[in-house]
């Protein structure tokens, strides 16, 4: 006979052991997002301390792929020694990359600055142009009025791009505090250079500290899943960062060599803009072109309708045809997915919660698809397979229990 109290008290007591759980989850939830602020501030306290080692450990992370390609062809030159191979290859990738970092500011640079300087000594001429187009369409007087005003209240933005970028009425203090500033981010940048290059040197020592600290840790049974879950993580972060840089840097060139052909005004400053928004995803590219936009239709309104229109097909192309072959069926996320985490990933960590939307997205749309729905589906089953040996019991008693009733007969 089954015991129906064993097994009623057996499913309380898991309905409040669950119970307890999710409250617990909806407490721990609450108080994070209660004290949001101070977590905030911890965080940006906690990047400000260790940003230089934040920005070697970013730089190795982004050459390691490139130092990996390069490895595995001088592994088969040079066969006596691996470690050379590896050094040699670290070398290579990390001077490559910073030559084409240093190539690209010095060939952009000085056109940027220029296109810049440009700008802020004509946006005053822009400002007033703009107030007489207004004034020349047939809108109604009082949305005319509105729009000029506005652009009248614009006068502080020229005067501050004025200081920034011609120098006029900048103060002694203001002049220090910036090249103090400039100096101390340079200096963390150069010291985060020499960091990346360590990192790469020590990165099988490194690779195999944490895999002892893990073996330590973490259950046998468990660590080959968790290896594979942290062999995916990283494929999806690596594979993201480079190809995302990749893609900018082709959109940029593409937009630039377009806005050069046409002879479009600010074309260099415009194709930085766009491969910078280009970074962000799903809304980047759009704020981008809405902000070169506004450039051109300060300077030269017919070049509008030409660049968004080239604009629009450049999207496509990069949607449809250079995203899906640089990354692969490697992060195909929801799009839903990634609009959640692109506001909430903006309102926490704002621009880099912003760049790693779509990383973060895969990561949680792997972990739903290959770890979670797996697990639901065996314990479904395990829990099927138990009910009908359970009911399997009940008929096979019941059927003896009918057939020695039978026998009595």
């Amino acid at each position: 006979m089954v015991n129906y109290k064993e097994r009623f008290n057996k499913t309380e007591k898991n309905r409040w052991s669950g119970l307890t759980i999710s409250l617990c989850i909806v407490v721990v939830f609450y108080m994070i997002l209660s004290h949001i602020g101070s977590l905030r501030g911890f965080f940006n306290s906690f990047l400000a301390i260790t940003s230089t080692v934040i920005i070697g450990a970013v730089i190795a992370y982004t050459v390691n792929p490139l130092a990996v390609f390069i490895y595995k062809r001088l592994k088969k030159v040079i066969k006596s020694s691996e470690n050379a191979a590896w050094i040699l290859s670290a070398n290579i990738s990390l001077i490559s990359v910073l030559a084409l970092v240093v190539a690209l500011l010095v060939v952009t640079v000085p056109m940027l600055v220029e296109n810049i300087t440009t700008f802020a000594m004509g946006l005053s001429g822009y400002m007033n142009s703009l107030k007489s187009l207004v004034l020349s369409t047939e809108l109604d007087e009082d949305v005319k009025n509105a729009i000029v005003d506005f652009i009248r209240d614009q006068s502080s933005l020229t005067a501050v791009i004025r200081q920034f970028v011609l120098g006029k009425d900048i103060t002694a203090s203001g002049v220090i505090q910036f090249s103090a500033s400039l100096t101390s981010s340079a200096f963390n940048f150069l010291i985060g250079i020499i960091l990346a290059f360590y990192f790469l040197i020590g990165k099988k020592k490194l690779v195999e500290l944490l895999s002892e600290f893990f073996v330590l840790v973490i259950p046998s049974k468990h660590y080959d899943n968790c290896k594979n879950v942290w062999n995916r993580f990283n494929a999806i972060f690596s594979r993201f960062i480079v190809c995302e840089i990749v893609d900018s840097l082709i959109v940029g060139v593409v937009n630039a060599l377009f806005m050069l052909g046409m002879q479009m005004p600010y074309a260099v400053f415009c194709s930085v803009v766009v491969a910078l928004t280009n970074l962000a995803p799903t809304f980047g590219p759009f704020v981008g072109a809405f902000i070169c936009a506004i450039i051109l239709l300060l300077a030269q309104p017919e070049f509008v309708i030409p660049f968004l229109i080239f604009t629009l097909a450049l999207q496509l192309i990069d949607g449809y045809v250079i995203k899906p072959r640089l990354f692969g069926s490697a992060l195909k996320v929801p799009a839903f997915l990634v609009l959640v985490f692109l506001v909430v990933g903006g309102k926490i960590w704002g621009v880099p919660g912003v760049l790693l939307a779509i990383p973060l997205a895969a990561i949680l749309s792997y972990i739903y698809r290959e770890i979670a729905v797996p697990w639901l589906a065996l314990r479904k089953k395990t829990k099927d397979e138990q009910e009908a040996r359970e009911q399997a019991k009940i008929k096979a008693k019941a059927k003896a229990k009918e057939e020695h009733k039978t026998d009595s007969e």
